[in-house]
């Protein structure tokens, strides 16, 4: 009378594993699509550098940036064509976009967070903050442009997590050449994002 409640649980948990094992891959694949793929996190925390300015204990501001490099934007597009498999049409737009404007241009996705929301204004014309990048050589460049971010905010939450409710997204674009790789001493980076203003200075680095 015992063996009969065991056999049972066997049987369960066999026919269980055998599930499981022909629907390892489809599950993965499914979390990928809601949850987003481990590579696409990898790749975005890599390229992503965050700076908090404060005056004492106050919050000036907070700069968070993440370089749209090549790699980024591979992993953008495939992390991309995965959420929105069943969207073809704004898939392939706005793919194609981020893609083209990052072989045109060194480009950035900016979040930014101020206490006062009107100091938030990085894109307008008579806006008091500077942004400029710097290259490896010390020579720095002004942006093409800087405009609001195109992506939804649920994209936006989704992509760049780092961006929260009080932030305002920004994209900016910078020269070409303002990335390109120049003799520099071991160990200085890349490139270094300059934001300043009257409220402070903060430089991001890669």
């Amino acid at each position: 009378m015992r063996e009969a409640p065991l056999r049972a649980c066997a049987f369960v948990l066999l026919a269980a594993s055998l599930l499981l094992s022909g629907c390892g891959t489809r599950v993965g694949t499914l979390y990928e699509k809601v949850l987003g793929s481990p590579k696409y996190a990898r790749t975005t925390e890599a390229f992503t550098r965050t700076k908090e300015v404060h005056d004492g204990l106050d919050t000036r501001f907070i700069l968070a940036a993440t370089w749209l490099s090549p790699e980024w934007v591979q992993a953008f597009a495939e992390e991309y064509s995965n959420i929105y498999y069943l969207d073809s049409e704004r898939k392939e737009r706005v793919v194609a976009q981020w893609k083209g404007e990052s072989e045109l241009y060194q480009r950035f996705f900016v979040a930014l967070f101020t206490p006062d929301e009107k100091g938030n204004d990085l894109e307008k014309p008579g806006t008091l903050w500077s942004l400029r990048l710097v290259r490896a050589d010390e020579k720095d460049f002004d942006p093409v442009y800087i405009r609001k971010s195109g992506l939804r905010p649920e994209e936006i939450s989704r992509f760049f997590p780092y961006s929260g409710t009080w932030y305002r997204a920004y994209e900016v674009a910078f020269p070409k050449e303002a990335g390109e790789v120049t003799p520099a001493k071991a160990g200085s980076p890349r490139v270094k994002l300059v934001l300043s203003g009257v409220q402070g200075r903060a430089v991001l680095a890669w």
